[in-house]
Parts: C-alpha cells; sequence; structure tokens
C-alpha cells in the first residue's frame, strides 16, 4: 500500500498541472503498485473514442507514456523525468463502455535513461503493447532535493 500512496500522490501532482493528461485520463483509477509496476483501470468515455467508435490510438499512445511516467514513480521516483521514445503496437480495439486494464512496468532505470513497457487489455485481450524510454537524470536530482529537503 505505501507504494500506491505514493504513486497516487504523483498522479495527482501530474492532474493538478491541468492539461493534456488531466483531460484525457480523469477517470484514471490507480488500482494497485509494487516496486517497479503499478496497475490501472480507465472506463472509456465517449471522448477516449475515434470517428468509427473505437478507442483512439491518441489516447492509447498517452496512456503508455503516463503509464511508463507511473511506472517509474513505483520506483520511488516523485520526478519521472521527460520522453526520449515512444513505441505503440496497436493489437485489437476497445469500445465505449469497457474498461481498460493497464498494466507497467519499469524493466530497468539507470542514471540517465528508464525504460519501460506498458500492456493495455479488456479482460484477457490486448488491446495495445507499448515501449516508453524517458530521461531520468534530472528526476533523480530533483528526487534527491526533494528528499533532503523532507528529512529537514
Amino acid at each position: 500500500m505505501p507504494m500506491l500512496n505514493h504513486c497516487k500522490k504523483v498522479w495527482t501532482n501530474f492532474l493538478s498541472c491541468g492539461g493534456f493528461d488531466a483531460q484525457a485520463l480523469s477517470g484514471l483509477k490507480l488500482v494497485s503498485a509494487s516496486k517497479g509496476r503499478i496497475i490501472c483501470e480507465l472506463p472509456l468515455e465517449q471522448k477516449h473514442l475515434n470517428r468509427l467508435g473505437g478507442c483512439h490510438g491518441g489516447l492509447l499512445s498517452t496512456i503508455v507514456d503516463v503509464g511508463g511516467s507511473l511506472a517509474i514513480a513505483a520506483e520511488n521516483m516523485f520526478a519521472t523525468g521527460v520522453s526520449t521514445d515512444l513505441n505503440v503496437s496497436f493489437v485489437s480495439g476497445a469500445k465505449l463502455g469497457e474498461t481498460l486494464t493497464i498494466d507497467s512496468r519499469c524493466d530497468r532505470i539507470g542514471g540517465t535513461l528508464a525504460y519501460t513497457t506498458v500492456e493495455v487489455k479488456v479482460g484477457d485481450k490486448v488491446v495495445a503493447l507499448g515501449r516508453h524510454t524517458k530521461f531520468v537524470r534530472l528526476a533523480h536530482k530533483t528526487n534527491a532535493e526533494k528528499k533532503a529537503s523532507e528529512s529537514k
């Protein structure tokens, strides 16, 4: 539970900044977290659909971006770096009213880069698979400064 609470604080910070994440993913629910891994759920709403009524590829790309960031947060990081590469494979569709389950993990976090994998499913059906690489050198510095200020 402590890691989930930490990730919820990070997510609340993301949302408080407004912008695209807050608009597109306001309904995202963080379900569970452990070291380097987080599970989230998102019920699909009308705003998440493309013109054909399916889950929009841009939404799935945003989910891979945010999912990767939250997986880095699950490494006990508050700052999560900036994207350097994002790859998404759209495997199958999802539609209005279905709930996406997002399983994100941090495969490796180094001093400069972090590598994450995100799997998006509806039930047992894979909807999208993503990889997200982030530059984290400055995030490590921010995290160290935050921890130092909290210990005073």
